[in-house]
């Protein structure tokens, strides 16, 4: 028995160790290097970055990645294989994200790969995933002010360029004012 345990609120409990048993030997240091590599790699409470170690061809309909968690455990996650090769499939997007094709996977293991807890075992994060993640519900699903603004620019122009042709006493003109209202709304919409 350790001559200090923890229960799960920390508290210390304190055991005496049997007569001629050696005392503990402290793991402080070789914990606080594994700790320490866990908190580089970490990207916030459910991410972190890993190395894809081996690629594996399971069987006709599974590949499996094997992962390199920063403190040198492993983890291992199956894929159905991509077949016909596209990015319905979650192992395809994956690879594409990491700037690879099907040609050149090889060239995959050894590179760096953001990992999520999913259900208590560590996955690759979906890129597909990622990007729905980055943006509230109304710029992705319709209505709402980043949707909303789209229309007003485009209500803004039509009507501005009415405005400006009808006044233009020529076609010359009327064309520059065009082109002038559509760069202003252009520009309008990049600063935005």
């Amino acid at each position: 028995m350790d001559p200090h345990e923890h229960d799960t609120n920390g508290r210390t409990t304190t055991a005496q160790p049997a007569d001629g048993a050696a005392t503990a030997t402290s793991d402080a240091d070789a914990l606080a290097d594994e700790l320490g590599r866990i908190q580089l790699r970490s990207i916030d409470d459910r991410r972190l970055r890993a190395r894809i170690d081996t690629v594996v061809d399971h069987d006709a309909e599974t590949i499996r990645l094997w992962y390199r968690l920063p403190h040198d455990a492993y983890a291992v996650e199956e894929f159905e294989k991509p077949i016909p090769w596209s990015d319905r499939f979650k192992f395809a997007r994956v690879i594409e994200d990491l700037g690879y094709s099907p040609s050149s996977l090889g060239g995959i293991e050894g590179e760096e790969i953001v990992l999520e807890r999913v259900d208590g075992e560590w996955r690759a994060e979906d890129p597909e995933k990622r990007f729905d993640d980055g943006f509230p519900p109304s710029a992705t699903g319709g209505t709402g002010p980043i949707a909303g603004l789209g229309f007003g620019i485009t209500v803004l122009y039509l009507l501005l360029l009415f405005v400006a042709t009808a006044g233009a006493m020529n076609v010359v003109g009327a064309l520059a004012a065009a082109f002038m209202l559509c760069f202003l709304t252009l520009l309008v919409a990049y600063l935005w």
